[in-house]
Parts: C-alpha cells; sequence; structure tokens
C-alpha cells in the first residue's frame, strides 16, 4: 500500500496523522509527506520573540529540518513544497501542481485536512486543493509526462484543535496507535522548538479519541487513537466489520 499525507504545514502531518503513518510504515507501506508550506509565519511561534532573532529564511531552513527527523522517525519519506503559509490559494496552477506529485506517486490512500476549517485558512486550502488534485490526477487528458492513477481512497484528519467537532470534523474512522505511540512522540519532539506544545496537546486528543473507540470497539486495550473522516463510501465483498 502507498500513502500520500498531504501536510499544509510541515507539522500536521505528524500530530495528526503521524502514529497511524508510523503504523503503517512498520507494515512495510510506503509513505510520503508533502508538505505544502514550512509553516513559517503562523506556526513557528517558539521561533519568534526569544533571546535569538531568527530572520524568515532561516525559519523555514529551522522548520524544513523539523520536518525531515520527524519524517525519518515515522519512516515516511517527505518533499517540501515551500508555497508559504498565509500565502497559498486555490488556483488551477496548484491544482495541477499537487495533481502532479499524486501521479508521481500513486497513492492507494491520501490523509490529508478536513475541511473547510473556518480557524486555518491554510488548513482549508489544503483541503479543497487535495481533494480537486485527486480528480485531476486520473484524467487521461491532462498535460503531464505522468500517467494518470485511480481515485486515492481519501482520509480527512483532525480540524483545528480543541475545536474539531465545532468546525464539523465527524470522524467515522478510528485506528488504533498504541503500539507506535512512542514512536509518533519521538517525531513530535522534532518540532519542540518551534512548537513546543504539540505533545501535550495530541497526547490528549489521542487519549480522547481512544477513549471513543474502546466504546465504538469494545475493545479497553486501545490507550491511544488517531481518527479520521472518510471521504468516499467503502466498496467491498461484504459489509465492513470493526477489526479490533
Amino acid at each position: 500500500m502507498r500513502i500520500l499525507a498531504l501536510s499544509a504545514h510541515v507539522a500536521d502531518f505528524c500530530s495528526r496523522s503521524g502514529g497511524t503513518l508510523a503504523k503503517h510504515s512498520r507494515a512495510g507501506d510506503e509513505v510520503r509527506v508533502v508538505a505544502l508550506s514550512n509553516g513559517e509565519r503562523s506556526e513557528s511561534g517558539g521561533l519568534y520573540g526569544g533571546a535569538t532573532s531568527y530572520s524568515l529564511d532561516e525559519i523555514k531552513a529551522i522548520r524544513v529540518e523539523e520536518g525531515k527527523e520527524a519524517a525519518a522517525i515515522i519512516g515516511a519519506e517527505i518533499r517540501f513544497l515551500d508555497w508559504g503559509d498565509l500565502s497559498f490559494e486555490v488556483s488551477i496552477d496548484r491544482i495541477k501542481e499537487l495533481a502532479h506529485e499524486i501521479r508521481d506517486f500513486c497513492p492507494d490512500v491520501i490523509v490529508t485536512h478536513h475541511g473547510p476549517d473556518p480557524v486555518s485558512m491554510d488548513h482549508d486550502s489544503c483541503y479543497k486543493l487535495a481533494l480537486r488534485a485527486a480528480q485531476v490526477a486520473g484524467a487521461p487528458g491532462l498535460e503531464s509526462d505522468l500517467a494518470p492513477c485511480r481515485r486515492a481512497s481519501i482520509f480527512l484528519f483532525e480540524a483545528t484543535i480543541p475545536l474539531t467537532e465545532l468546525e464539523g470534523f465527524n470522524p467515522n474512522v478510528y485506528v488504533d496507535v498504541t503500539e507506535v505511540w512512542d514512536v509518533k512522540l519521538e517525531a513530535l519532539k522534532a518540532f519542540h522548538r518551534a512548537q513546543g506544545f504539540l505533545e501535550k496537546w495530541y497526547t490528549e486528543q489521542a487519549k480522547l479519541r481512544a477513549f471513543q473507540a474502546q466504546r465504538l470497539s469494545g475493545n479497553n486495550a486501545i490507550e491511544y487513537a488517531e481518527a479520521f473522516e472518510r471521504v468516499q463510501p467503502w466498496v467491498g465483498k461484504g459489509l465492513p466489520v470493526n477489526e479490533l
């Protein structure tokens, strides 16, 4: 299986789906992350206002190194588009560029931001771009050196916590990430300079999702879980049932 994570900012893939990506990577699946921006303006608060003054380019370079470290811990390849946070909009050129990234990897699964997200313009734009790019990537008439690929299954991860449900996030898929939770925590530590709060916030969220998963499955051994909202209906040879 090939899994592609489309991340508005460099840390989003890890904070929201890092456990799931690590679990699949350890099972032998290929995982690639595409970071649309480095989060240098809106998600690097720890690098502003301290004893050391960094330029915007220096902050971007720090965030790239953080992303590379986190991806390596999870077991994923990572690519950086450097569109600039608070700067990229939904356009046909952006859609085609992202469609090229999708064709280059031909994923079976895409994980990306829930939308609409009124709290973050970048999360919202990433959501819209991802869904449109997935459609365009399968168009046989698209001008491209890469062949079209079939439509991937798309799963949306958490919106902007702690307001995910208020933003319309309706999780209908839960992944037990208990066995790789230490891996996710180690990956989140890579972002400690810029976003030192990630470990605490997403540990609390993972415990909440685990409690929900316990009630839904009857499996009380789930300690940490990640939640997703599936975009397309499920198609299979029988009715889907819980695996746990």
